[in-house]
C-alpha cells in the first residue's frame, strides 16, 4: 500500500487495474493446479484452473470494493490487518455463493457432495490465505521501491543531468549546513516564517517561504500533504491512522500529519 519521477512515470505506462487483476488470475491458476479441499479428485484439472480463476476473480474484486469502502468510510486510509481479515470472513458467505455458481457452471455433479457450509468454511479459509499473502507481497513490494529509489538516488550525482538538477536545487542547499546539502530532501515543513528541511541525513531550520522552497525543488516531485507540511513523493513510504489522524511516513521514519485536501492528494497519486 510509490519519489524524482521515472519510477511513476514507468508504473503509469499500463492501467492501475491490470496488475491486480493478473494478480487474482495468478491465484486461481495456482489454486486450480494444487486442487485444495479434494476438488482434484472429482473435477478435471482444466475444469479446476477455469473454476478457481473465475471464483478468485469474482471474489477478488468483492474484496477490493470492501477494502475500497472501508478506507474511505471508516478509516480514512488503509485498513489494518485486522479489518483485512474481518473482511476476508465476512466476504466468506457471498463468496461461497460464487463458488456454488461457478460449481453449478463447470462441475454439477460434484454438487451433491458438498454443503453450503463448507463451501463458506472453504472460502473463508481461502480469503484469509489470501489477504495474508496480498499484505506480505506489498510489504516486499514497498521494501523493494525504496531500496530501487535508494540507488537511484546514489547514482544520480554521476548521471550527466545531475549538473543542472544541482543548480536548480542551489537557493534552498545554500541556506542548508554543510553535513546536508548533498542530502536526500524527504519533506518541508512550515514553521512560522522559517522552514524546516528533512532529508534522510537530518533536518535543519532554515529562513524561507514553504512556497519558494517548492518551487525550487519541483512541484511535480512532491504533494502538499498539509498547511504546514509538502512530502518528496518518493519519500513517502507508508500511512496510518493515528488518534483520528492520518499521517503519512517518510523513508527516515518521521511521521507528517495529513489533512482532509491531502488524502485526497495522495489517494489521486496512489500513495495510501
Amino acid at each position: 500500500m510509490t519519489d524524482g519521477l521515472p519510477p511513476h512515470s514507468d508504473r503509469r505506462t499500463t492501467p492501475t487495474w491490470l496488475s491486480p487483476v493478473l494478480t487474482f488470475v495468478g491465484f486461481g491458476v495456482l489454486l486450480g493446479l494444487l486442487g485444495p479441499f479434494g476438488s482434484y479428485l472429482g473435477i478435471t484439472l482444466p475444469v479446476r484452473v477455469a473454476h478457481y480463476t473465475v471464483n478468485m476473480v469474482v471474489i477478488s474484486l468483492m474484496a477490493v470494493a470492501a477494502h475500497w469502502l472501508a478506507a474511505r468510510l471508516v478509516f480514512g486510509g488503509p485498513p489494518p490487518l485486522w479489518a483485512s481479515l474481518a473482511i476476508a470472513l465476512i466476504l466468506a458467505v457471498p463468496g461461497a455463493v460464487v463458488v456454488l455458481g461457478s460449481l453449478w457452471l463447470f462441475a454439477p455433479q460434484v454438487l451433491p457432495h458438498v454443503t453450503f457450509a463448507e463451501l463458506c468454511v472453504q472460502t473463508a479459509l481461502i480469503n484469509v490465505l489470501i489477504s495474508v499473502v496480498v499484505r506480505m507481497i506489498r510489504a516486499w513490494r514497498m521494501a523493494s521501491s525504496q531500496q530501487a529509489a535508494a540507488a537511484i538516488h546514489l547514482s544520480t550525482p554521476q548521471a550527466p543531468a545531475a549538473p543542472s538538477a544541482v543548480l536548480v536545487l542551489d537557493p534552498l542547499r545554500e541556506k542548508l549546513p554543510l553535513p546536508l546539502r548533498r542530502a536526500r530532501i524527504l519533506g518541508l515543513t512550515a514553521e512560522d516564517h522559517y522552514l524546516r528541511v528533512h532529508t534522510d541525513q537530518g533536518a535543519a531550520l532554515i529562513l524561507m517561504p514553504l512556497s519558494q522552497a517548492i518551487d525550487t525543488i519541483g512541484a511535480d516531485a512532491g504533494l502538499r500533504i498539509h498547511r504546514s507540511h509538502w512530502v518528496v513523493r518518493e519519500a513517502v513510504v507508508d500511512s496510518a491512522r493515528k488518534e483520528g489522524q492520518i499521517e503519512v511516513k517518510l523513508a527516515n521514519g518521521l511521521a507528517l500529519p495529513v489533512s482532509r485536501s491531502g488524502r485526497r492528494l495522495l489517494a489521486e497519486a496512489r500513495l495510501i
